[in-house]
């Protein structure tokens, strides 16, 4: 789209019809501030669309999303428009803009985004639960299983990643903890759970050096839950985690 050649048009010289120009300016800069998660989703990569998808909602969702360097913030909400929001452009001869037309697409875009993200935390809630009580049983591998397929439905709530790593210590996985730990501080930096699982994994794994500076990391971040890092660290965790995802505490 030729967005100079639009801008140029005599019909889009009044006042008012600056101030669209601008409005569009705006638009199509927040535009390529997707463009590259755009890339990701449909790489076909699914880690990286994956992190991609969690990164889009928080966009969409009017929240800051650091990435290394770049830090990207939106007022509004937002979605990726499809095909039919260009229609309008496509069909004036003049490069007038339809902006009554081009919007309603836009809010029926978001409105459909927003209840199929309804729905699929719905059935997160649902696996969530049916995680939980496996948990409670001791039925580790049909947790993970519930946990998993949480995921998939909801890829930006940091509890289920701080669930998940806790089912496989139970399940002696300590090497899958560390992705899902890593995730969870991305999406919550002051998540308490998903540092002291990580220093026990490092702990488990007898990797002594990362063990020691996970530990110190806890130590200085979270001196208020001294007791229940030795615990956890030092004890038999049998009985840690029997509440695990009932509140909101990471």
């Amino acid at each position: 789209m030729n967005v100079k050649k639009i801008l140029s048009n005599p019909a889009l010289k009044s006042h008012k019809e600056m101030e669209l120009n601008e409005e569009w300016n705006n638009f199509m800069k927040r535009i390529g501030e997707v463009s590259g998660l755009v890339k990701d989703l449909a790489s076909g990569d699914k880690e990286r669309a994956d992190a991609a998808k969690v990164l889009a909602d928080q966009y969409l969702e009017g929240k800051a999303i650091t990435d290394g360097d770049v830090e990207m913030k939106v007022k509004e909400n937002r979605t990726v428009i499809n095909q039919k929001a260009f229609k309008s452009l496509e069909n004036k001869d003049t490069g007038e803009i339809d902006k009554d037309a081009w919007m309603a697409e836009v809010e029926r875009d978001a409105d459909q985004r927003a209840q199929d993200r309804k729905i699929r935390r719905e059935k997160a809630d649902t696996l969530k639960n049916q995680a939980i009580k496996a948990f409670r049983r001791g039925e580790y591998e049909k947790a993970l299983s519930c946990y998993n397929r949480a995921i998939e439905q909801v890829k930006d709530n940091a509890m289920l990643y701080c669930d998940r790593a806790l089912t496989n210590i139970k399940l002696g996985n300590y090497r899958k903890v560390f992705k899902d730990c890593e995730w969870a501080v991305r999406l919550n930096e002051n998540s308490f759970k998903a540092r002291l699982y990580t220093a026990k994994a490092y702990k488990e794994l007898q990797d002594e050096e990362k063990f020691a500076e996970s530990l110190k990391e806890l130590y200085e971040k979270f001196p208020q839950h001294d007791d229940l890092i030795k615990y956890f660290l030092e004890k038999n965790m049998d009985d840690y985690g029997e509440n695990s995802g009932e509140n909101s505490s990471e």
